[in-house]
């Protein structure tokens, strides 16, 4: 008696947060409509004229609007990269990393992102050095490219990559960033 109890329970959870999820869905594409229209008539009201003014009101649902569909279509892509590279690492930047990164100028920055994407898919990068594991399963590596140098601890049991350091290379030599 108590289990067939649960199991009704559990599929009206299931059932009730399915329908608030579709209704959200509706509502957002009806706010977008209206929306639309909304800024169509603005236009055609101001005629010619160049500019024409928004109430904030309007940009507000707007950026809701937005802000809703990226965190969809994040998730979306989160989902499928999950599914699409099981053996995928995840990458994160130390504190010090991450003030490092921000120093870097575009062209070393863009070099350190496709360090970060070939690390992320394979846990590994051309001219890196070390292997020495240093902090339980993890291993101590140092990867060398033409515009950027980085220190990084591979934890293959945890599926992640912790960046701890980057420096600049000036004309082949290695120039900490500080």
């Amino acid at each position: 008696m108590i289990v067939p109890f649960f199991l009704l329970f559990g599929l009206l959870v299931i059932t009730a947060r399915y329908t608030r999820y579709q209704r959200e869905r509706i509502e957002l594409g009806l706010s977008a409509t209206k929306l639309k229209q909304a800024l169509e008539r603005l236009r055609q009201h101001a005629g010619q004229a160049e500019k024409v003014s928004v109430p904030s009101e309007l940009l507000e649902q707007a950026a809701r609007i937005e802000s809703v569909t990226i965190a969809k279509e994040r998730d979306d892509a989160v989902l499928r990269s999950v599914a699409a590279r099981p053996s995928g690492f995840a990458i994160r930047f130390n504190g010090d990393a991450a003030d490092q990164r921000i120093r870097l100028d575009a062209a070393e920055r863009m070099e350190l992102e496709d360090m970060a994407a070939q690390l992320s898919t394979q846990g590994r990068l051309d001219g890196e050095q070390g292997d020495a594991p240093t902090q339980g399963d993890a291993q101590r590596r140092e990867a060398v490219g033409e515009r950027v140098a980085i220190d990084y601890l591979l934890d293959e049991q945890a599926r992640s990559i912790l960046l701890t350091a980057i420096r600049r290379r000036a004309q082949g030599l290695g120039g900490n960033l500080a």
